[in-house]
């Protein structure tokens, strides 16, 4: 047993003890979005090549992250870490633990807003990776589809930009092809004057970006091409809630309960719609937490997002999303719910072989819980 003063610090240091064993790259990817799927996909790819590291689920806090370096190896080549905050000082705190050459921000969106209050702090919070790899010299891959990423590549001088985006011209430009018989998407790749087309095997419009980084990240480490697409292809999510496909009886069930916020939903409900099924689709949406005082606003802009594009069956629950069916009030079937179990039965009740059905909820809603009452009964 050692005694310390404070526990937590001392596992950091520890960790940065251990870590500054090792001569390994160490790669670190943080954002508001898609994190962990993306880090999953970096390791998948890399591990064609390296023997990878990685972060098991989403152990990405002052916790996570140093208990994940220390299970550092003289047999690894490479660590792929995820790094996540809900505080300022945060990501700088890790950073100066892990000492990466290498990182990712996915994107910048409305993420714990109770502490960072609107979608700059967000920024500057997440920002804090960006800055330890110029201060030090390192490599930042920047997603120049987000404007907030890619005004930030104006300021960065010292560490080496490789830069990926569908929209714009960039290192590693992708194009979407479509989705194939799994909804799993298909992107053609173009890089160094050259072209290839890779499926992501993971399912809904999400995976486009986080397919994206992932090439970008394996072709910066020289993983051929065919390896790449490999590991694409074969790719398997780590964590369920995160968009996984539950089959009952016909009735597919879309578990994205993991966790929550307005840019993450507007994207399940698009990717509900795109969905190709004989019945019908129905979105249950709950509460997203740590909004702050935006809260009530956020979730009225879903109710309208999901009547705008189009929902027509859609199931609310939670006390923030009361807000979401009022401002929804013109969709064909819009019923809230105080009552998780409720909510089950009927839906259940309306369920028929054919039918799609898009869970979605903050970590603490448990909104798999719907799924598993229809299931079970």
């Amino acid at each position: 047993m050692i005694t310390v003063e404070d526990t937590i610090q001392a596992l950091g240091q520890f960790a940065a003890g251990h870590r500054s064993r090792f001569s390994i790259p160490v790669f670190c990817i943080g954002g508001s979005n898609g994190k962990t799927t993306t880090k999953d996909l970096v390791s998948a790819v890399l591990s064609e090549k390296f023997n990878v590291l990685s972060t098991t689920g989403n152990l990405n806090n002052h916790i996570g992250l140093p208990l994940t370096l220390l299970k550092l190896k003289k047999s690894h080549d490479i660590a792929v870490l995820e790094v996540g905050c809900n505080h300022f000082k945060e990501v700088e705190y890790l950073m100066n633990i892990a000492r990466p050459e290498f990182g990712m921000v996915t994107n910048i969106g409305k993420e714990h807003l109770e502490f960072f209050k609107d979608l700059n702090g967000v920024a500057k919070a997440e920002f804090e990776l960006y800055d330890y790899l110029e201060k030090n010299s390192g490599t930042v891959f920047m997603n120049f589809d987000d404007k907030f990423i890619s005004n930030k590549s104006k300021k960065i001088k010292k560490a080496k930009v490789i830069s990926y985006s569908y929209d714009f011209k960039t290192d590693v430009t992708g194009t979407f092809e479509g989705y194939n018989k799994n909804y799993h998407p298909v992107l053609k790749v173009r890089h160094n004057l050259k072209s290839f087309t890779a499926t992501i095997s993971t399912f809904g419009k999400h995976s486009i970006y986080n397919g994206l980084a992932a090439v970008s990240a394996g072709l910066a480490f020289e993983v051929n091409v065919s390896s790449l697409k490999k590991a694409l292809k074969n790719f398997k999510q780590s964590s369920s809630k995160r968009m996984e496909i539950i089959d009952h009886k016909g009735i597919k069930f879309i578990n994205d309960s993991y966790n929550s916020n307005p840019e993450s939903v507007k994207m399940g409900l698009e990717t509900l719609l795109g969905f190709e099924s004989k019945g019908e689709k129905y979105a249950v949406l709950s509460d997203m937490l740590e909004l702050g005082k935006g809260s009530a606003e956020e979730h009225s802009e879903i109710g309208r997002y999901a009547l705008k594009i189009g929902i027509k069956n859609l199931f609310t629950y939670g006390k923030f999303s009361l807000n979401t069916f009022k401002s929804a009030g013109k969709i064909k079937n819009n019923f809230y719910f105080d009552d998780k179990s409720d909510l089950s039965e009927m839906l259940k009740r309306n369920l028929r072989s054919g039918d799609v059905v898009y869970v979605k909820g903050s970590r603490g809603m448990k909104m798999e819980e719907v799924i598993n009452n229809i299931i079970q009964n």
